[in-house]
């Protein structure tokens, strides 16, 4: 058996994971890339859990004329590209700055994190002392010492650069870590157009024609709109999931994935986890999602028993699923339902959203659900037509099955089904059928109509209602599919589910499940219930028959 790898769980950073000796993908070729794009400002998109990080801290290893990162790279692509070491290795200031914890309930406090950010930043070039000129002095202290004003904070960028380039006689290079994420949290606590205003005010100076940056490269899960935050700026170039340029610059190519298992010993699990974390088209390349690759192993190498699990529905929230069914009240049954049984949708895409407006119509949320890695492309992509689209992975069907679950259950609750268990309790099969029908047809359905997926539909329709559901629990001689409680008047109702292959078996098929009860005591073992009920019920796509 091979030995352990270990691995980088919980830690982003290039040059701790190189320090330390944790297993590295190698992603250095895309610096070169990079120093040859002709494009003075570059923003790349992807999902969440994609490397971003990591990937804006190697250009920082690699860049940062304070350090002397050859051992860092020794081994790594790069170091066979000698026009990019000889030319840009440790040569430039670099401005290094993640939005990611720019958050609060209200402006002020996310604010007071934006000056900690400031201040930690200004003081990592402390050494290159205070400016002569009085007002350059006057905001350099304010940043430094974390009471700059809200003015100071917009010129803070733009002033750092310039004093970079005085001092190291060279342009800076600009490094901004998830740039969109104060936007989001903005978006979600109210203060959207406030964090606009000082995200564009930040931005645009360094970013737009500025004599002081060599170059500006940004990471963030959405393009947002120039209009919005890039007024313009017409010199930056974007590299999304749609994007054939930078395509393996982030995730895991399956060249990456084998190699990995390789060095790990577990070849074998190369298809369970194709199933489960590949499936990301971009640029005509299989992409991995890095973070749940590497989670995986991990886990596998302690027990190669372990099952794949969804370690993106742990990583952050998944409410945006959730919201499209909310916002269409369920019209997109269809599309979910063809969706989870692997076939594809075609949607208009729009790349430049803006976080005020991304749930101001369905379309901006299957563009969202795109961007950020819940859908992927299935084959061209088409910038002035619709885009056929897909789910890339086992693990993110998991997640559009359980939002659709979860909705479901939530519409239940909200519903009125007095006239649901009045037709149980008064054995009025007919009305019971057409009740069930009607839920049945508002339902959005998948796992392909299969006899289990009925059975959880019929016991997630009548549990919480301050009943006893009891499903596949033993009673009589067998088991009964669901068995309904009411212990405050001693009454219950046996309940047997069968699977009709065509609406005309489906009178024979109820009898037989009714029959199935009667044969085998169903219920019958049920001490102290004065009044028990029992239902036969056929199910045939979006239909049902129940009889007593």
């Amino acid at each position: 058996m091979a030995d352990m790898v270990m691995l980088p769980i919980g830690r982003t950073d290039f040059a701790e994971i190189r320090r330390i000796g944790c297993y590295y993908v190698d992603k250095t070729s895309s610096i070169g890339s990079i120093i040859r794009d002709g494009a003075k400002s570059i923003l790349f998109t992807r999902p969440r859990r994609f490397g971003k990080t990591t990937f804006q801290s190697m250009l920082r290893a690699f860049l940062d004329i304070r350090e002397d990162s050859r051992e860092l790279f020794s081994g790594l692509a790069i170091m066979d590209d000698a026009e990019a070491v000889d030319g840009w290795m440790n040569r430039y200031p670099v401005i290094y700055l993640t939005f990611k914890d720019i958050d609060g309930p209200v402006f002020d406090i996310a604010m007071d994190v934006l000056r900690r950010k400031l201040s930690e930043l200004f003081q990592e070039y402390g050494s290159i002392g205070v400016p002569d000129a009085k007002e350059e002095a006057r905001i350099f202290r304010n940043i430094y010492d974390g009471s700059c004003s809200m003015s100071e904070m917009r010129q803070s960028l733009d002033i750092l650069s310039r004093l970079l380039c005085r001092h190291y006689g060279r342009k800076a290079i600009l490094l901004l870590d998830e740039y969109d994420v104060p936007l989001d949290k903005a978006e979600r606590n109210g203060y959207y157009h406030e964090m606009l205003d000082i995200m564009r005010g930040m931005l645009l100076p360094v970013l737009k024609d500025c004599p002081y940056v060599e170059k500006g490269i940004l990471t963030g899960c959405l393009r947002i709109s120039k209009e919005s935050l890039f007024t313009g700026l017409n010199n930056l170039s974007v590299y999304s999931v749609t994007s054939d340029r930078y395509a393996d610059a982030f995730g895991f190519t399956e060249d990456d994935v084998s190699k990995l298992l390789a060095a790990a010993g577990l070849e074998a699990k190369e298809d369970t986890i194709r199933k489960w974390y590949d499936g990301y088209i971009i640029g005509g390349m299989n992409i991995y999602t890095p973070w749940d690759v590497v989670s995986y192993v991990d886990r596998l190498q302690s027990n190669p028993e372990a099952e794949p699990e969804n370690y993106w529905a742990n990583s952050s929230g998944n409410d945006v699923i959730r919201r499209l069914i909310d916002m269409t009240d369920a019209e997109v049954g269809d599309d979910y339902s063809l969706l989870i049984s692997g076939g594809s949708v075609r949607k208009r895409v729009n790349e430049t959203l803006t976080y005020s407006n991304l749930y101001s119509s369905a379309d901006n949320i299957w563009s969202l659900l795109l961007m950020t890695g819940y859908l992927t492309l299935a084959g061209k992509y088409y910038p002035n037509g619709e885009t056929e689209l897909r789910l890339p992975n086992d693990e993110i069907r998991c997640l559009f099955a359980s939002s659709v679950d979860e909705w479901f259950s939530d519409s239940i609750r909200k519903s009125d089904r007095k006239p649901l268990f009045s037709a149980i309790w008064s054995g009025d099969a007919a009305g019971l059928s057409e009740i069930v029908s009607q839920y049945l047809f508002d339902t959005i359905s998948y796992y392909d109509y299969r006899e289990d997926y009925y059975h959880a539909f019929l016991a997630g329709l009548l549990s919480g209602a301050g009943y006893s559901v009891r499903s596949n629990r033993e009673t009589g001689r067998g088991r009964a599919d669901i068995v309904l409680l009411d212990k405050r008047n001693r009454r219950a109702a046996v309940f047997e589910v069968k699977r009709s292959a065509s609406d005309n078996d489906m009178a024979r098929d109820a009898q037989a499940a009714l029959r199935q009860i009667q044969d085998r005591g169903y219920g019958t073992d049920l001490e102290g219930y004065r009044d028990i009920l029992s239902y036969g019920a056929a199910f045939c796509r979006k239909g049902v028959l129940i009889i007593a």
